[in-house]
């Protein structure tokens, strides 16, 4: 086993100087270096290699007690004519070759053949183990990089020996996978980018020469992409399914049955995402000590990491958007609602003897999990035959049904639910459910003119008065 670990570090070692063998010819080529001032680094590159191989054979061309194994040289004969160079292998099988170097060279290739793994999907490995231990990313993102790893590259692409796949190849698997999935155009770039990690690290790590993603452009795999938006009742609810939800939920929360229990912490949960449209992470964080006076301060989020093979939860001091560095989260403005939901849930945890810094507990004081906050939440949507069935519709209908209704901006709006203004306007923004209906009666109210057109000075155009944020106190819903 430590031969072959020596063996494996050779081997890198010649596939780097390869590259930059290959290299220094490309700059040669391309005119950037003169041919004449290159040729002693290409033979000092060319006896590195020599060395290396060299040492990687007689390292290995042993017999079982260490001794080297002969390496004959036939000159010609009556019976045998040729001039070549031969040796006998452990197995007994004999390699021939013309010259000294050529021998050597077949012993290389012969010992250090299946020593490293080049496939796609081992390269993909190494690149994601990388990234783990110098970029810092969160757990998530390595989880998701694996998941994506998965749905988007086929068992036979992933067999394929990287350093055998050309451009052509390449394209020709992308055009392949965009015609069969019509994906949207982000689950595009999100292939892309798993294909970009796979061979930018063979490329950074001399496996291959160059990285043939840098080549591949969106626009003609576009034409094969979904670059529709998505509709409302896909991304939202409407204000008479958030009321059935609020319903259900007090129901359950009033009924004495005991398959909910005295403390239905999940339920007071979704309460109050809907009226404060928080993340899962950021609801399950949320301490007492973040409750103030007129506001709500949102600072930090529960994320999850991996120990040795086990999920473990731990609390980040710092939102999703802030990328790992706290800026010290945002403000939400603690409504006259929200104030009377929070009372209630310390009125009940006083009552069962709960205590907790969490303001979403279990009985036995420790904060919920993100996972069993988001299965209640999907169970109970598809118990009421709802098709969204996740917390982040919460904050795109609050978006969509309250705040751009009431004239919110569109930069107080950005700052109330944690992202920017770009995100906002581009992934959160959608018409409400029946608006059409809505607009019509607007309309039909305004009046006519006896053109059809409705009435007042066709110049003036009412915008709504913007309101601050801490004076905002609305039933949300």
């Amino acid at each position: 086993m430590k031969q072959k670990g020596k063996n494996i570090e050779i081997i890198k070692l010649m596939y780097k100087l390869q590259a930059d063998v290959e290299s220094l010819n490309s700059e040669i080529n391309l005119g950037i270096i003169d041919a004449s001032g290159a040729r002693d680094e290409l033979e000092l590159l060319n006896i590195k290699q020599q060395r290396l191989r060299d040492q990687l054979v007689f390292s290995n061309h042993v017999t079982n007690d260490g001794q080297p194994r002969n390496i004959k040289h036939h000159t010609p004969t009556d019976g045998d004519p040729k001039d070549y160079y031969i040796t006998i292998m452990a197995d007994g099988k004999r390699i021939k070759a013309v010259s000294y170097d050529k021998l050597i060279d077949k012993l290389y290739n012969y010992y250090a053949d299946g020593l490293l793994d080049f496939s796609v999907a081992s390269v993909f490995n190494a690149a994601l183990n990388e990234k783990a231990v110098t970029e810092n990313p969160k757990p998530r993102t390595i989880e998701k990089n694996r998941g994506d790893f998965k749905r988007f590259i086929s068992d036979d692409f992933a067999k394929k020996d990287i350093r055998t796949i050309s451009e052509v190849d390449l394209k020709k698997f992308i055009q392949e996978w965009v015609t069969e999935t019509t994906p949207k155009k982000k689950t595009f770039l999100s292939f892309k980018g798993i294909l970009n990690m796979i061979f930018e690290y063979a490329y950074m790590h001399k496996i291959i020469v160059e990285n043939p993603v840098s080549y591949v452009k969106n626009r003609p795999y576009m034409k094969s992409c979904d670059t529709s938006k998505a509709k409302s009742e896909e991304k939202i609810f409407s204000p008479e399914e958030i009321q059935m939800l609020k319903d259900e939920v007090r129901r359950r929360i009033n009924s004495g049955l005991k398959r909910f229990g005295d403390y239905y912490i999940n339920g007071y949960a979704m309460l109050f995402a809907i009226e404060t449209v928080v993340r899962v992470g950021e609801l399950c964080a949320l301490k007492w000590e973040d409750i103030h006076e007129n506001y709500i301060h949102i600072h930090s989020q529960q994320l999850f990491q991996n120990v040795d093979g086990k999920k473990e939860v731990y609390y980040a001091p710092y939102t999703k958007n802030e990328k790992g560095i706290s800026e010290d989260g945002r403000q939400f403005p603690l409504t006259n609602a929200i104030a009377s939901l929070l009372g209630e849930i310390k009125e009940k945890q006083k009552k069962l003897g709960i205590e907790s810094e969490f303001i979403f507990c279990n009985e036995d004081g420790r904060w919920i999990i993100e996972e069993a906050y988001t299965s209640f939440l999907r169970r109970l949507c598809r118990s009421k035959g709802l098709t969204v069935t996740n917390n982040h519709a919460f904050r795109m209908s609050l978006n969509s049904n309250v705040l751009i209704p009431m004239g919110i901006s569109v930069a107080d709006r950005a700052a109330m639910l944690g992202h920017s203004i770009e995100t906002n306007l581009k992934y959160y923004s959608y018409a409400q459910k029946d608006y059409l209906e809505d607009v019509k009666a607007k309309l039909d109210a305004m009046g006519s003119t006896t053109q059809g057109t409705p009435g007042g000075h066709p110049k003036i155009v009412p915008f709504a008065k913007k309101e601050s944020l801490e004076n905002l106190n609305y039933q949300a819903f």
